[in-house]
Order: structure tokens, then C-alpha cells, then sequence
């Protein structure tokens, strides 16, 4: 949801020419002149002895600090100036995680069903919520407004959205949805949440206020994870896992505006409003969709993120640049994962 690397050496150029010999920029046929490529890859944190799956990212706005979660490793890196500077050892396969600024928190979600609170600064272990075993703590999102997280998690029947207070760090409410829950979106300007079922084949559209919860049908959109929302022009955009295929809904009335081809294995989008772009990450490439105007759009570019680049990455406002993020798991020579920063261009 939901959010730099390390100096390229010679072993990791060397294996990226293994797999595709550079990162290459596909540009869409009607791609002309001499703009330039949405992304440019600007360099690779190494995650040496880190292996397995790489989940979602989050972002400590305050620090500027990078959070990944390695669910495989079951550890949390931090990364500070394109290094890595701290591990969090002893989590049950995370998942996602969130920084609290003014709390000056982050909480992190595991497979096994915890919610973990740790401070931001010192990384000290302050509180778990234990939602219990294997009932997988997913996607978090937060609302600094009224200060209240929002967790995906549960499986089949029992999956729910859970509201948690972050100041006392206790649950409040929840919304039970019929299946597990993955990404989802919040409405800033409303009351309204957006959440993606899979096994249903159908977005939620749950009212805060009221508590009501209405389905979205989304037909032939099996497997989709990733949900990115266009608050101002009503727009969801959601992705297929497999086959690849990339849709835009009217968010008030689930009517499909258009659909594309896209890359298989989408775990993340993320809508870039200052641009007007969808950054869809799947296996092995990025591909960047340009919004024309909320009913018409375009394929931009793809991007070859090269052989073993994951599914996961973060859409980022950086001090000195707007930066997308992309996990490499499992892919140094030596040992461990990486992290692809991308610059995104104007």
C-alpha cells in the first residue's frame, strides 16, 4: 500500500547481464520525440544474506527512511541513505507496514495473525496485537486524521478490514467482508473505503459512517490484489494477477471505463495524481500508464525490471525526488536480495 539504494558493483552488473543483459524501456507505439522514460533506474540496495519472498514496503516519512518487510526472512530492513542500516530479527513472516508520523511509530503485520508496534526511533518492541494464529495480518492503511489504522486481515468467510486505535494501540471496530481482504484504499474527502476481493471476484465499498458494505462485480478480473484509487476523478484501477490485464472502474458505480493488457503478477499499483500515471508492478517489469482524462488513457512504457524483480514497490515523495522502489529477492551473487530505486521522470 503502503513510502534510497547502493553503488552498482560489479557483481550485481554482472549478474543483471546474466539475466537480461540492462533494464531496458519499452516505450508504447505511439511513444514519440525525445520525452523521456517514466522511470530510470538510479541504483541497488543490496539485502545481502536476505532471502525469500520480499512483501510490501513502508516509508518513515520523518526520517526518510525506507521499511522493507521480508516475509521470508521473517525480518524487517531498514534502509537509510540507499544502505542498510538496522535488522529487525524475530517476526513471524511480515507483511506490510506503516509509519504513525506524529506518534512516531510503525506497525507492522504478519502472516501469523500480530500486529507489532515498535518506536520509530530506537526500533524498541512497544506493543503486539495478536489477532490470532494463521488469521494473516495484511494490508495496513492509516488514517492520521483520526489517528485510526486499518488492517486486511482473516481467511474465507471470516475475512474482515479491523480498526485499530493507534494512540491506545487497541481494536475498536470491524467490518467482516466474506473473504480475505487485500489492497484497499481510504477515502480522504469521505467516508468510504475500497477493498479488493479476489476470491469474490468484487470490490467492497464500505461506508465508515454507517457501516454498510456494498460489492462491486468485476467481471473476468480474477486474482486481483492491487487497487490504486483517483480520488478527484472517481477512479479505481485494479490488475489481474494472471492473465495480466489492467482495468479502470468508476469508484461510485463499478462501471468499467477500460481495460488493458498488462504485466502478469501485479501485487502493487500506485497512482501518481501530480503526473496522472499508474505505476503497475508485476514479475519482471513496470509498466506506466498515462491518464489522458478520467475516461481515457494509454500505455506509456514498460519497464524491464530484469529476471527474479518482485511484485512489490512503493511510490514515494523523497526530500530531493519522487522515487518508485522494487524488490529483487533472492538475486546477488554473493547471497541475499536487492532493492531497485527507479527515479520518476517528468
Amino acid at each position: 500500500m503502503h513510502l534510497q539504494g547502493a553503488i552498482v558493483g560489479r557483481s550485481a552488473a554482472f549478474l543483471l547481464g546474466l539475466a537480461i543483459a540492462s533494464i531496458d524501456v519499452t516505450p508504447a507505439p505511439a511513444e514519440t520525440g525525445d520525452r523521456p522514460a517514466p522511470l530510470t533506474l538510479r541504483t541497488r540496495i543490496p539485502l545481502p544474506g536476505v532471502y525469500g519472498r520480499i512483501d510490501h514496503f513502508g516509508w518513515d516519512s520523518k526520517r526518510g527512511i525506507l521499511i522493507v518487510s521480508a516475509l521470508g526472512n521473517n525480518t524487517i530492513e531498514i534502509v537509510d541513505q540507499w544502505k542498510r542500516v538496522r535488522t529487525i530479527e524475530g517476526l513471524k513472516h511480515p507483511q506490510a507496514s506503516v509509519y504513525l508520523p506524529g506518534l512516531d511509530r510503525i506497525v507492522v503485520s504478519t502472516e501469523s495473525g500480530e500486529l507489532r508496534f515498535f518506536d520509530a526511533e530506537t526500533y524498541f518492541p512497544i506493543k503486539t496485537l495478536d489477532f490470532g494464529a494463521q488469521w494473516n495480518t495484511d494490508n495496513i492503511r492509516y488514517d492520521a486524521v483520526n489517528k485510526l489504522i486499518y488492517v486486511g486481515y482473516g481467511a474465507r468467510d471470516l475475512g474482515a478490514i479491523a480498526v485499530v486505535d493507534a494512540v491506545t494501540m487497541e481494536r475498536r471496530d470491524e467490518y467482516r467482508l466474506g473473504s480475505h481482504p487485500e489492497s484497499f484504499q481510504l477515502e480522504t474527502k469521505g467516508s468510504r473505503i475500497y477493498v479488493a476481493l479476489p476470491d469474490q471476484r468484487a470490490i467492497a465499498v464500505i461506508d465508515r459512517k454507517t457501516g454498510a458494505i456494498m460489492k462491486l462485480a468485476v467481471a473476468g478480473n480474477a486474482n486481483s490484489h492491487a487497487l490504486a484509487f483517483d480520488e478527484v476523478n472517481r477512479r479505481l484501477f485494479t490488475a489481474a494477477l494472471q492473465p495480466g490485464r489492467f482495468a479502470i472502474m468508476a469508484s461510485d458505480s463499478g462501471k468499467l471505463v477500460a481495460e488493458f493488457p498488462c504485466v502478469l503478477g501485479v501485487d502493487d499499483l500506485w497512482f501518481d495524481a501530480a503526473r496522472r500515471r499508474i505505476y503497475a508492478t508485476g514479475a519482471g517489469a513496470i509498466d506506466t500508464f498515462q491518464q489522458a482524462d478520467p475516461d481515457h488513457y494509454s500505455l506509456l512504457a514498460r519497464i524491464d525490471a530484469g529476471l527474479g524483480a518482485g511484485s512489490t514497490s512503493l511510490h514515494v515523495k523523497t526530500r530531493t525526488q519522487d522515487s518508485l522502489f522494487m524488490s529483487r529477492p533472492n538475486m546477488l551473487p554473493q547471497g541475499g536480495s536487492e532493492v531497485l530505486l527507479f527515479y520518476v521522470n517528468d
